[in-house]
């Protein structure tokens, strides 16, 4: 840790790819309206950034907190209706991409919108079109703004926040870093708001363990997300072999110091293992939406062989779930040991489970006897 410290321009300069979130604290002012300084200050920000070389991508919130301008409506955000929400993101977004452009056009910074929801994430096909957009984008030097889809995505709203969506972007993006801007300085031993004497955490060298050791009290009344979720998010990005710094997007000179390659707020160590992509995507990504609990055979097939999941191994099915929908693997205890991709629908599964191939064929009258009886791939499933 020590060595990252001394070196902190050496370290600075190997990340080329940026996903940098801003938080809708960030953006406001008292009020609780968008502040011409802040954004004066990031597009600064992301400009020294471009200067260096780095390719940004951000993942902005704000869409409902700009909203608030257009239809002056005060009531706080957990307070809100679902209705309520989506019209003041829909009328939000419009503006919010407004002052991104009026502000990069200083910069001659071009800028490109990409509204996201869960569905384009946990869908495959999907996640991988807006790998591409993304990809192109940046090779024609094009800053993506994204933001979570909140006009339409009704269980996005509700359940979810962009520090998640901006932890997944990163490892859609094989990025190098994830910078997490908010209102205070990086992660401290208590509430800095309610505590003087609270102190900041520099490091976190071991994000797992001081995820489940930390409190938060800490979310505010405009922003969905609190300190906790921008940890989580920080050990989602770790277990893709991603660094993250959460730091304050509101003082200048913290910026400036990030851009300069000097460490502040807080540094959170990636796990120093690069998952496969692909299976970053089945653990974090992919929705799950049922369960297939297996035997003893293959359980141990599967953890000790890394083998794929046969329908003879199959002892019981839970959920609704459809062909090639997300599904945890469970041993006869329901402890889930695995995720993957089914290869048939839970009426199928329910079918099938236990049976051999040859029974299989004949049952699903199907010519093909190759691989008919794989419930899930070995390719298309990660050991949890």
């Amino acid at each position: 840790m020590t060595e990252i410290i001394n070196q902190n321009n050496d370290f600075f300069n190997l990340k080329k790819r940026i996903v940098v979130k801003i938080g809708t604290q960030v953006l406001i002012n008292s009020e609780g309206k968008l502040s011409p300084a802040s954004f004066r200050t990031i597009t600064e920000f992301i400009n020294a950034l471009k200067l260096k070389r780095k390719e940004i991508i951000l993942v902005s919130s704000g869409a409902i907190a700009a909203g608030r301008n257009v239809l002056n409506i005060e009531t706080s955000a957990k307070f809100l209706t679902i209705p309520q929400k989506q019209a003041l993101a829909s009328c939000g977004q419009s503006l919010l991409m407004k002052t991104y452009s009026s502000y990069f056009k200083k910069y001659n910074i071009k800028t490109a919108q990409i509204l996201l929801t869960k569905d384009d994430i946990s869908s495959r096909k999907r996640f991988t079109n807006a790998r591409n957009t993304i990809y192109e984008l940046l090779k024609n030097d094009v800053v993506p703004i994204i933001n979570e889809n909140d006009t339409i995505a009704t269980e996005e709203i509700k359940f979810s926040d962009n520090d998640y969506l901006s932890a997944l972007t990163a490892n859609l993006a094989c990025a190098d870093l994830l910078i997490i801007l908010s209102n205070v300085n990086g992660v401290y031993d208590k509430n800095p708001s309610l505590d003087k004497f609270a102190n900041q955490i520099k490091i976190i060298d071991d994000i797992k363990h001081f995820i489940s050791d930390f409190k938060d009290t800490s979310k505010s009344i405009h922003g969905t997300g609190g300190m906790k979720s921008k940890l989580e998010s920080a050990y989602i990005a770790s277990e893709a072999g991603i660094d993250t710094i959460i730091a304050s997007g509101k003082n200048k000179k913290v910026l400036e110091d990030i851009s300069n390659g000097k460490i502040t707020g807080t540094f959170i160590l990636s796990s120093g293992e690069d998952t496969n992509k692909k299976k970053h995507w089945l653990i974090f990504g992919m929705k799950k939406n049922g369960s297939l609990i297996c035997d003893k055979g293959a359980e141990e097939a599967i953890l000790l062989n890394h083998k794929s999941l046969l329908a003879s191994g199959i002892i019981d099915v839970k959920g609704n779930f459809k062909k090639h929908d997300g599904v945890y693997i469970a041993n006869e205890q329901n402890k889930i040991i695995a995720a993957g991709i089914s290869n048939f629908d839970a009426e199928e599964i329910k079918k099938i489970k236990g049976l051999k191939s040859s029974e299989i064929q004949l049952i699903l009258n199907s010519i093909n006897a190759k691989g008919i009886g794989i419930a899930v791939h070995k390719n298309n499933m990660v050991l949890l």
